[in-house]
């Protein structure tokens, strides 16, 4: 449920009235991942999903007898070949759901309002400053677990509040806490009982924003900012150029800051601030700043590192990063020309291109976006538009 944290802070004002259903499990091919959730009011109103459709209708028939008998229940939805469950997924896979009454997690809400109040806008733009997790049984479960608790970023352990839980699972449940993920932990008996399995913890999780941190104030920033804000990202603006690195022009980044670019990437490294998820976009075309910053970048093991140009500026980068000793395996990993070869121009067009890319690179196991990357194509960046004229003739034009 911690996916729709911003709509239990907004729209979910007495408890009583709903209940919470939450992806569990998922096997195959299915439209979304474990930890996706969806609210039921007891007069049918829905908040989220949890499938392309398929299983909708079914999950709020089971939220709303969860509602009338006050217990939880597991619901499985299987594929349409003979699986043994009442309602089908077309896409054919498999997928295990929580459903239950928000009532029951009452001791929770208090604090994860908290923390989507003092989230960025409230929550409603999907960051979250702190990353938290939902530790909760299952049903039919026999763990000796009061009650469902909230894990904060930097929290110990809270043993002290699952004092009867065995080693073993101590153990599993503080390496889910710290995989940042959604998954269930088996909780097993004492090996003089024949390790029985008691039953399973729901860890589920969401970490603190991921952040993006754009080195150059100009229009193309701005555009970034706007559109990447929305996808959950902490956008920071940097620029040595005070009349540029202004709120005025960039309202939509969190953080705004007038500084050395290669300057403020080390300190936030040193810091701690920057880890696997970061995202580093380079706009400045100045390459007393860009060539330090790109340097920096590469070595840090990010998530992504882009930088905008023209071939031309490309290529000569490239030889000066080598020129500098940046290895060859790092200088690999730079996506420049930046973004998916999507044809865009205006500065909105390219955001949305450096975005598709990011996306595309961080989503995929491989970290290769199925759509041509500007920087695996030839020819160049911006190619010559076409129009049918009147006559029904393809022409070509150029912008200048």
């Amino acid at each position: 449920m911690l996916e729709r944290i911003n709509d239990l802070l907004a729209q979910v004002t007495v408890p009583a009235d709903w209940a919470v259903a939450t992806v569990v499990s998922v096997t195959g091919s299915v439209p979304r991942e474990p930890g996706s959730t969806m609210f039921v009011h007891r007069d049918g109103t829905t908040i989220g999903s949890l499938s392309g459709g398929c299983v909708e209708a079914a999950v709020v028939d089971a939220a709303l007898t969860a509602l009338t008998t006050d217990r939880a229940e597991l619901v499985g939805f299987g594929d349409a070949d003979g699986t043994g469950f009442d309602v089908a997924l077309t896409c054919g896979g498999e997928l295990t759901v929580l459903v239950q009454p928000l009532n029951q997690l009452a001791g929770v809400l208090p604090g994860l309002r908290a923390i989507a109040e003092r989230s960025p806008d409230g929550a409603l733009d999907g960051a979250l400053d702190d990353a938290i997790s939902l530790v909760r049984a299952l049903p039919g479960s026999t763990v000796p677990l009061p009650g469902p608790f909230l894990v904060r970023d930097g929290d110990a352990l809270p043993t002290v509040r699952v004092p009867g839980l065995p080693e073993r699972a101590t153990g599993d449940l503080a390496a889910a806490l710290r995989s940042g993920v959604t998954t269930t932990v088996p909780v097993f008996g004492p090996p003089e009982a024949g390790c029985p399995e008691l039953g399973r913890l729901l860890v589920e999780s969401r970490r603190s924003a991921a952040r993006l941190l754009i080195y150059g104030a100009n229009d193309h920033a701005a555009a970034l900012a706007r559109l990447a804000r929305p996808l959950g990202w902490q956008v920071t603006v940097c620029d040595t150029r005070p009349v540029f690195a202004t709120a005025r022009r960039h309202p939509d980044a969190h953080d705004i800051v007038v500084q050395s670019p290669v300057d403020h990437l080390e300190a936030e490294a040193a810091a701690g601030r920057v880890d696997g998820r970061t995202a580093v976009v380079v706009l400045g075309h100045d390459p007393r700043f860009d060539l330090a910053v790109l340097d920096r970048a590469l070595r840090l093991g990010l998530a992504y590192v882009g930088a905008m140009g023209s071939r031309t500026t490309d290529g000569r980068r490239r030889q000066d990063l080598l020129a500098g000793g940046l290895p060859a395996h790092l200088l690999a990993s730079l996506h420049s020309p930046i973004g998916l070869d999507l044809g865009a121009r205006t500065p909105p067009e390219v955001a949305v291109s450096v975005l598709a890319e990011i996306i595309a690179v961080t989503r995929r196991p491989d970290r290769r976006p199925a759509a041509h990357q500007l920087r695996d194509t030839t020819g160049p960046v911006h190619a010559t538009p076409a129009f049918v004229s009147a006559a029904g003739r393809e022409d070509r034009f150029s912008w200048t």
